[in-house]
């Protein structure tokens, strides 16, 4: 676990991961940790049985499951306006890095670019695509 990061409530979803120290925009933050999981039909299995999905796929056969042996970082929530994004490093790993400053006590958050984003988003971004959507009909 780290020191520089803790979950507790958030008024976005359930549980979030916020910052205990500052994190300059750019910089890495943490590594999204998690057991391993190999092959697609494990990684369909693992989805379908969970109700928080923490699972992130690297590619088709091989995905990183948060709530097996994760860390803080497996409770970042969504935003449409995240103040932090993931990347895949080499070594089967992805690390979380800052988009901009973030503050000793802000939440972190990640844009999940789920294609079936909610009708309904909690995020409170001003540029929340949910909010979009209802806006358009």
């Amino acid at each position: 676990m780290s020191v520089q990061l803790e979950v507790k409530k958030s008024n976005i979803y359930g549980k979030g991961c916020f910052a205990l120290a500052h994190f300059p925009a750019r910089k890495k933050i943490a590594d999204y940790a998690g057991e391993l999981v190999l092959g697609s039909r494990k990684i369909e299995a693992r989805l379908r049985r969970q109700d928080a999905i923490k699972i992130i796929r690297l590619d088709l056969d091989t995905a990183i499951d948060g709530a097996v042996g994760g860390n803080e970082t497996a409770y970042i929530n969504h935003s449409c306006d995240p103040n932090a994004f993931m990347r895949i490093i080499p070594g089967r790993k992805v690390a979380i890095f800052a988009r901009r400053d973030i503050r000793p006590g802000e939440e972190l958050t990640i844009d999940y670019r789920d294609p079936y984003h909610p009708e309904l988003c909690r995020c409170g971004a001003t540029n929340c695509r949910s909010l979009r959507r209802r806006s358009d009909t």
